[in-house]
């Protein structure tokens, strides 16, 4: 007797479902495959989803299936009946779903289907099948149900219509965001700006959404704002692997060129980046506004790839700096996009199918192609940055040899002038002010230089800590990841003395990454901005990242916050600049002397009198190697391992928020205490 291979249709989970786990990018999955069928439109209307038994309908005015498109294709998981290296017939497209597994998790999405489709090579014909996966899960094997396919007449023009009903979940909120954002992204927004041909005689394609509060989505993300961007890098790969970078200006206007020396084993493509510099005085002359550029990129953002006119998920996408763009922007900030400064594509043509797209659909496989076509987008931005620095250098230097000239001038007027105006009788008395004049000028100026070096030096050390907390993260998280799994292959016997010491590793893990999370949050962009803020947010935040640290020192901290009138106008990189520096004093403190008491106390807390008050106050012994009037100066320190910078960028940063600071140098707990006092928001405003 002979028997065949039969499939439990809890497989249909495993492929669908579990597959592709969601349903946004299920739904998307029948958009692609209009696409693939020639459509020129199709539209996502959802009914009742923010609720269980909803309905998605999915239609399109494609090409259709005829049966035996839906009996040897459609109905047959697993296989496609597309090839890539095959285009559509209609409009030359080349397909982009390649597995015949992505249809099936939308399909699964409710407990009903209903497909009707009119093939364009059979006009007047429909046929229609529906799918109860009920009767699937009743039975015992896939096989056991049937499937009756049915024809019947029509006069409506060809295309395929899906409906899939009774939903198994409802889509929430931020599902049908996402599934707007994704569709409106699908087909390249970036058509405004296109100066390349499309595929001749393509018309294009256009995927809508029809739901609740779509249409604020669509309005912000298809507003165009590309041609306010002050730089638009450009990188061009050719079919033998030769690359150029062309960086432009805000009028297209081609600033600088280079043809690559290095042959790129990728698929040829177009790189494209849009980078604004979101400072107020640049929207002056603007049509569009500073929160409106903000809001728009939130919204799309980042750079997206695009294989053959339709994007492919995730990148670009939320949280996915694929290109490394905001690393790279902490190094130099003022030079480099980063993921919400910029908009970006990659446009590539995969006919030779080097890129192959995960079984999940969402991004490709890191096969050699890939990382060959990552490369040459950060080959591109990295010549993008070296020659805006050459430019910023050369204008640098230009300015300085400027200055010297000016001044040499100033001083030949000046003399005219004063030969001219001053009697001789009082020449001496004038040159004497004068050179009292230039004097302290020259002073202020040398002050200020040693300060510049100063800061320079604190800035180096800074970028360079924040790259290398970067780097030492990923294999924390590799450690991390570890070790559970190392303790299951201990013996039983010896597992439990082992989890005490992988216990260690963990909190050591723990401490170890909440020191390299610190460097990396400061240096966020964001924080440097000058706005209103709330002193307890920034001192709460920071108690939280250190609590791992204050675990390790055996620290007890008590930390009192005032309800109110804590806001000051100045940035959080200055208030978490502050209060880092005097917590940090406080534990190395605790570490260089014994206190009268095992335990240890860092009081933190803030008060308003009239100024918004931040205290940090220990036991560790206060003050004593120095005078206070002295520890503020640059390279005054008590550690022999320390800069004695710290206290000196307080007093500055103190400073530069209108505020000053007081020391006590022993309090009644048992150590010092510094007690900053700024002014509060409503006494700037005035």
């Amino acid at each position: 007797m002979s028997e065949r291979l039969r499939f439990s249709p809890s497989i249909l989970a495993r492929l669908g479902e579990e597959l592709v786990p969601d349903a946004d990018q299920g739904v998307i999955e029948l958009v692609k495959n209009a696409y693939d069928a020639d459509a020129t439109g199709c539209v996502v209307e959802l009914r009742g989803t923010e609720m269980f038994g909803g309905q998605v309908r999915v239609t399109d005015d494609g090409a259709g299936m005829t049966e035996q498109d839906l009996v040897q294709g459609f109905l047959i998981i697993g296989r496609s009946r597309k090839e890539a290296a095959q285009l559509t017939r209609g409009y030359g497209r080349v397909p982009v779903g390649d597995k015949g597994l992505g249809r099936l998790a939308a399909l699964r999405l409710g407990r009903r289907v209903t497909v009707v489709t009119r093939p364009y090579e059979l006009r007047g014909v429909e046929f229609r099948l529906q799918l109860d996966w009920d009767d699937f899960d009743r039975a015992d094997a896939v096989e056991d149900v049937p499937i009756e396919v049915l024809e019947t007449t029509t006069d409506q023009a060809p295309g395929t219509d899906i409906l899939i009903e009774d939903l198994r979940a409802p889509f929430t909120r931020a599902t049908a965001d996402k599934l707007a954002r994704n569709l409106l992204l699908l087909s390249d927004p970036f058509r405004d700006v296109d100066d390349r041909a499309g595929i001749a005689g393509d018309p294009g394609f256009t995927a809508e959404l029809r739901a609740p509060d779509y249409l604020e989505l669509q309005a912000k993300v298809e507003t165009s704002y590309f041609r306010d961007a002050d730089f638009r890098i450009v990188g061009e790969l050719d079919a033998d692997g030769f690359g150029t970078f062309r960086l432009l200006d805000w009028k297209g206007q081609e600033l600088h060129s280079s043809r690559t020396e290095r042959v790129y084993q990728a698929p040829p493509l177009q790189f494209d980046l849009w980078h604004f510099v979101l400072e107020k005085g640049r929207f002056s002359n603007k049509a569009s506004t500073l929160p409106e550029v903000r809001a728009w990129l939130k919204h799309i953002g980042g750079v997206h790839i695009y294989q053959d006119g339709i994007r492919v998920p995730p990148y670009g996408g939320p949280g996915n700096d694929w290109l490394d763009l905001n690393l790279m922007r902490v190094r130099s900030p003022e030079m480099r996009p980063g993921t919400n400064t910029s908009i970006g594509r990659v446009t590539v043509s995969n006919l030779s199918g080097s890129l192959t797209q995960k079984t999940d659909r969402v991004g490709f496989l890191e096969n050699a192609a890939f990382l060959e076509l990552r490369q040459f987008c950060q080959d591109c931005l990295d010549w993008a940055a070296r020659v805006r620095v050459s430019e910023r250098e050369a204008k640098r230097r230009a300015e300085r040899d400027d200055v010297s000239k000016r001044s040499e001038k100033a001083n030949t007027a000046l003399e005219k002038v004063l030969t001219a105006a001053v009697p001789l009788t009082q020449r001496k008395a004038v040159d004497v002010a004068i050179e009292r004049v230039l004097k302290a000028s020259e002073h202020e100026t040398k002050v200020l230089r040693e300060e510049l070096q100063l800061y320079r030096s604190l800035a180096t050390a800074g970028m360079t800590s924040a790259v290398f907390a970067h780097e030492i993260g990923r294999p924390l998280e590799l450690l991390d990841s570890n070790l559970s799994a190392l303790v299951d292959m201990i013996p039983e016997a010896s597992r439990d003395a082992a989890r005490r010491r992988v216990g260690r590793i963990e909190r050591s893990s723990s401490r170890l990454g909440s020191f390299i999370s610190i460097p990396l949050k400061m240096l966020a962009k964001g924080k440097r901005r000058y706005s209103r803020v709330d002193v307890n947010l920034c001192v709460g935040d920071l108690m939280r990242s250190l609590a791992p640290i204050f675990e390790h020192y055996r620290v007890e901290v008590q930390l009192d916050l005032a309800r109110t009138n804590t806001k000051i106008n100045g940035s959080e990189a200055l208030v978490e600049g502050i209060m880092l520096n005097l917590i940090t004093n406080s534990v190395n403190a605790f570490q260089r002397r014994p206190s009268d008491t095992d335990q240890r106390i860092l009081k933190v807390s803030t008060a308003y009198d009239g100024e918004v008050l931040i205290l940090v106050e220990d036991n560790a012994g206060g003050i004593r190697d120095f005078d206070v009037t002295e520890i503020f100066l640059p390279g005054v320190t008590s550690s022999k391992d320390g800069t004695g910078f710290g206290l000196t960028i307080v007093q500055d940063s103190v400073s530069d928020l209108g505020g000053r600071i007081d020391v006590d140098a022993l309090t009644l707990l048992g150590g010092a205490r510094f007690t900053v006092k700024l002014p509060p928001t409503n006494d700037l405003l005035g």
